[in-house]
């Protein structure tokens, strides 16, 4: 097996059977502390390091196997830097929503709709993953709001969202992403920064 971490090529041999027991290995032995394996393609296919599907691989059977491996503090970085950047096209298209719901324009403007509420999912998670690995706690208050009350309201207004949108009420609708979403966005967009700095 032709073994490449972060592009070099390295040589390991007689460590396990499987991949899984081979990973194991890697991250116990073979990584610096707080380095983490970040992505994995076998064979010049990507798979998730998380896969457990692959992870039951025998290594006889893997020809070529690259691992890309980084320390959690730029994994944190990196999603902060996605974060920002999803918030830079998240903001335009809640107020494109809005104008295209204000001017009657329902099928199109629930498109954008929907890519929002699939946005809120996303970026709710990735917010999380930084949270946590930051150690910041949900009750930490950022102008005035912990984000534990951030996030209840964001969980009400996801709802009313819905609710609206099943009842075709789409002045609501407009004004919940308007009034709502909007500036909680925006809020985020703001804190950003001092993610970065923590």
């Amino acid at each position: 097996m032709k073994l490449l971490i972060n592009g070099k090529e390295e040589i390991v041999s007689g460590i396990g059977e499987t991949l899984d027991e081979f990973l194991l290995h890697i991250e116990k032995v073979g990584l610096q502390q707080g380095n983490v394996v970040r992505s994995i393609k076998l064979n010049g296919h990507e798979s998730s390091p998380d896969s457990n599907v692959n992870r039951n691989i025998r290594l006889s059977d893997i020809e070529t196997l690259e691992l890309e491996v980084t320390n959690l503090s730029n994994i944190v970085d990196k999603n902060i830097e996605n974060a920002d950047a999803y918030l830079i096209k998240l903001i335009p298209g809640i107020e494109k929503s809005v104008e295209l719901f204000r001017m009657g324009n329902e099928q199109e403007a629930n498109q954008f709709f929907i890519n929002i509420i699939d946005g809120v999912d996303w970026l709710s998670q990735v917010l999380d993953m930084i949270l946590e690995a930051k150690a910041i706690s949900p009750d930490t208050v950022f102008d005035g709001k912990s984000i534990q009350e951030r996030r209840d309201n964001l969980i009400t207004f996801t709802h009313q969202m819905v609710d609206a949108n099943k009842n075709k009420d789409w002045v609501l609708l407009a004004d919940l992403l308007e009034y709502e979403i909007l500036p909680y966005y925006q809020e985020w967009s703001n804190l950003i920064p001092y993610f970065r700095a923590q």
